[in-house]
């Protein structure tokens, strides 16, 4: 009995709540979704709709009230402030296209939206009459992946119009960054007045020369002279950095002009830039970089170092991310530096197969970050990256799958205007440690007895004369209308130092003299195209005995080929011990911001 009287103490009578400590608070996860599945499909089905919405030209939605109130505080207002709209069965929208209305209602019930280039600034522009800004955050994440120097302007005026500021401030910058293309287009010349003065008052102005800024007011102005005359002092009060620009410059400036800038400027004497802030791209400097600075067993993070020659400083650039190893790297003709693929490196010192990774990063020079672009379609190490009829090429590469080590023949492209990869014609055959390169719109590629050039237009490859010491893992660069092809390895494993001339109008190979270099110093090379001449980045290891102790140390040098007298020439070298490069190491030639960078030395 007392068993049971216990009992009964513990059960709660019927107006008594459980206590928390046995209370099952369950929650279904996929309950948002069912109803919203449910919704779409009654949606669909035009079941239980009690509202009408009627947008441009006459198309109509039917819905529910309560799904447009719950992601439109519009519609919420409209349906819920005792005015005409609450009451009635069909309400008109002016301004909204029948395609943005479909998508928002898509949106509503879905929570998808599927934006491209066509719809995007209509389907934005409904969003702000709705007041989703959910949908305008995504519209702007849209065209800011997908700016260009033909859509830039367009979007800067576009949310200046609408005051959206991330879209504002990052069409600004990138305006900013390719100025002298953006200067080229049409709607650079519908700017207002204070639009003009927000880009071209900036330290952060992509241009050589002052004297582009002046041009760029100058072209702007003569496209509506009469309405613009009266602008031309502030704008040249408030954008032009008088004293960097050349004196025999300013006196050729037009009286229609000169009567524009304060007496100052024009009458002053010899100018001086004391006091006066460059512009970013006036203190650009051609570098060389070097990747997978670091032995990959070293277990060491790689760093970037970065070689202004002319000064011999030392900068460092922000290393890719995730520490991505034997990365496809390419520096477009616009200075945009990307890397694609690799391999994150592993904790284990004895593991060799490394998996392969997509990952797609664009460089962004005024932060030194990476910046994450669309991932390539195959994961690759090694692949190269060529840049061919404004497109991207990701042509190669390995992976460790299966059975083991395997080479790749495929070959995808990147549309910057899409942001995206597509696949194209895969090579004949598989390739890794290859080379290629880019000449009047027409790919080559090489490796070993194989050449092949790819052309775009056609999506076609076909195989040209092999090389005439065919070998692997050589290095290869366009000069002046020829392939040069350097060192490598040949089928015996043993390394040469050949140096080859591919003359791609005649179709035909010419030997040149070796490149000079003893072999005992274990050397890696790598070629550059370095201030519009070939260069070699020699990295060599020299072995000294002091004491009855080996020593080790690392040299690395720049040597510059002459074409006149085939001879190549030792113009740098490296301080001892900034750096340790990796056998894997690579090289690229970019313009680089000093400012911008970490400096070394």
């Amino acid at each position: 009995m007392a068993a049971s009287a216990d009992l009964s103490k513990s059960s709660p009578t019927p107006n008594v709540i459980p206590s928390s400590d046995t209370a099952n608070d369950a929650m279904d996860p996929f309950h948002a979704c069912s109803i919203l599945k449910q919704l779409k499909t009654m949606y669909d089905e035009g079941q239980l709709t009690d509202i009408v919405v009627e947008v441009d030209h006459g198309k109509t939605f039917s819905c529910h009230r309560n799904v447009l109130a719950a992601i439109s505080p519009y519609f919420r207002s409209m349906f819920t402030s005792g005015l005409t709209e609450s009451t009635q069965k069909e309400v008109r929208i002016v301004g909204v296209e029948a395609e943005s209305m479909d998508l928002v209602l898509n949106y509503a019930y879905t929570s998808r939206v599927v934006l491209t280039e066509a719809n995007v600034q209509a389907l934005f522009t409904a969003a702000s009459i709705f007041q989703i800004p959910s949908i305008q955050d995504q519209c702007a994440k849209y065209m800011i992946s997908h700016l260009d120097p033909q859509n830039s302007i367009g979007v800067f005026i576009f949310a200046d119009h609408y005051g959206h500021q991330e879209l504002g401030d990052r069409s600004k910058e990138y305006i900013r960054k390719k100025f002298l293309c953006v200067t080229k287009e049409q709607e650079f010349l519908q700017l207002t007045k204070d639009q003009l003065i927000s880009i071209l008052d900036s330290d952060d102005l992509n241009v050589d020369r002052e004297e582009h800024v002046y041009e760029s007011i100058v072209r702007w102005f003569e496209h509506e002279q009469n309405e613009r005359e009266v602008h031309l002092p502030e704008i040249f009060a408030k954008c032009i950095r008088f004293p960097l620009m050349e004196d025999t410059f300013i006196e050729k400036i037009p009286p229609q002009f000169a009567q524009a800038i304060a007496k100052s400027y024009v009458e002053k004497g010899p100018s001086s830039t004391n006091g006066c802030t460059q512009r970013l791209g006036m203190t650009a400097s051609e570098m060389i970089i070097c990747f997978d600075a670091a032995h990959k067993h070293s277990g060491k993070k790689q760093t970037v170092p970065c070689l202004d020659i002319f000064t011999g400083r030392v900068f460092k650039l922000c290393k890719p991310p995730n520490d991505l190893r034997e990365v496809g790297i390419l520096v477009s003709p616009d200075n945009d530096i990307y890397i694609a693929g690799g391999y994150r490196p592993s904790s284990s010192e004895v593991s060799i197969d490394h998996k392969a990774e997509n990952d797609f990063w664009m460089y962004d020079h005024s932060t030194n970050r990476w910046l994450s672009k669309p991932s390539l379609l195959r994961a690759r190490i090694g692949c190269k990256l060529v840049y061919c009829c404004g497109k991207m090429y990701a042509i190669g590469g390995r992976v460790y799958e299966g059975d083991g080590r395997n080479s790749l023949k495929s070959v995808e492209c990147y549309d910057s205007r899409e942001n995206c990869w597509t696949t194209v014609c895969a090579m004949p055959v598989a390739m890794e440690f290859h080379n290629a390169v880019e000449y009047k719109e027409k790919i080559y590629v090489l490796q070993g007895e194989f050449f092949l050039f790819y052309e775009p237009q056609k999506d076609y490859w076909g195989f040209l004369t092999p090389m005439t010491v065919p070998r692997i893992q050589g290095l290869a660069a366009v000069y002046k209308n020829s392939i040069y092809y350097i060192a490598g390895t040949c089928g015996n494993h043993q390394r040469m130092f050949t140096v080859e001339a591919y003359d791609i109008e005649l179709n035909k190979w010419t030997r040149k003299k070796d490149f000079p270099c003893d072999e005992s110093i274990n050397p890696y090379l790598k070629l550059v195209l370095f201030q519009n001449k070939l260069h070699l980045f020699v990295r060599a290891t020299q072995v000294t005995v002091e004491e009855h102790v080996f020593r080790t140390s690392r040299k690395n040098s720049l040597y510059q080929y002459d074409d006149i007298t085939d001879q190549w020439m030792k113009v740098y070298e490296t301080p001892d011990r900034l750096w340790d490069l990796g056998r894997h190491f690579e090289c690229a030639v970019a313009k680089l911001y000093p400012q911008c960078l970490q400096k070394v030395l």
